[in-house]
C-alpha cells in the first residue's frame, strides 16, 4: 500500500508538544504517576510512517465525549459499514470549525486500518470528488467548494488540511494547510483533557 508522506514541521511539534505537556501534566488515572498511558505508537516517535500525529494515551473516546465539549455540535451520524475497522463516525463542529471523528475498538485497530482510509481525504492530494473517492459516506462534508474570481463554477478542496490519531479516535480537523488543520485539531483535543 502506498502512503503518501507529507512535512509537517512547526504544526506538528508544537501540537506533539501539547499533547504530551498535557498527558505529564494530568498523569495516570492510577496513583498519580506520571506516563503518556502506553506510549507512543509508530516505532515510538511522534508520527508514524506517513507524518500524522500519533499518540497512544491509553483512552478509549466515545462520541459522547466530544458531545460533552461546551460549544461542540455533532449533527450527522456516518453509516460505518464500508469504513474498515471504525465503530463509529461523526461530523462535528467546535468553534465554527468542522471535524470528522472516526471512532474505532482501540488505537491499533485506528492505526492498522483508518490511516489510509483518513490519508485519502485529508490534506493536499485528497480525493474529495469522483470516482476514487474510497468511502462514499459523508464525502460532501468532506468538500468546500474554492470559487475563482474568473470561473463561476467550483473547484472542490478537502476540507480536512490533517488529521491526528489520538487513543483510539481519528480526528480529521478543518484548515487549508496540515499547519492549520493541527492548530484546529488542539482546540478539539485540549477540550478533551
Amino acid at each position: 500500500m502506498h502512503y503518501r508522506i507529507r512535512a509537517r514541521s512547526t504544526a506538528l511539534a508544537v501540537l506533539f508538544s501539547a499533547l504530551t505537556i498535557a498527558l505529564v501534566a494530568c498523569g495516570s488515572d492510577d496513583g498519580g504517576s506520571s506516563s503518556d498511558g502506553g506510549g507512543v505508537a509508530a516505532g515510538g516517535g511522534s508520527t508514524s510512517s506517513v507524518g500524522q500525529t500519533v499518540l497512544d494515551n491509553g483512552r478509549t473516546y466515545s462520541i459522547e465525549e466530544i458531545k460533552a465539549i461546551a460549544g461542540a455540535k455533532t449533527p450527522k451520524q456516518y453509516d460505518v459499514t464500508d469504513l474498515p475497522g471504525a465503530v463509529d463516525a461523526w461530523n462535528a463542529l467546535l468553534n465554527q470549525k468542522e471535524y470528522e471523528v472516526r471512532l474505532y475498538a482501540s488505537h491499533a485497530d485506528a492505526v492498522s486500518m483508518g490511516v489510509s482510509w483518513a490519508e485519502s481525504v485529508a490534506g493536499e492530494d485528497a480525493l474529495v470528488v469522483g470516482d476514487d473517492v474510497i468511502w462514499d459516506e459523508g464525502s460532501n462534508d468532506r468538500r468546500q467548494c474554492n470559487r475563482s474570481v474568473a470561473h463561476s463554477g467550483c473547484n472542490y478542496t478537502a476540507r480536512y488540511g490533517d488529521f491526528i490519531i489520538l487513543g483510539n479516535m481519528i480526528l480529521l480537523c478543518e484548515g487549508k494547510t496540515s499547519e492549520e488543520a493541527l492548530e484546529t485539531c488542539e482546540v478539539m483535543t485540549d477540550q478533551l483533557g
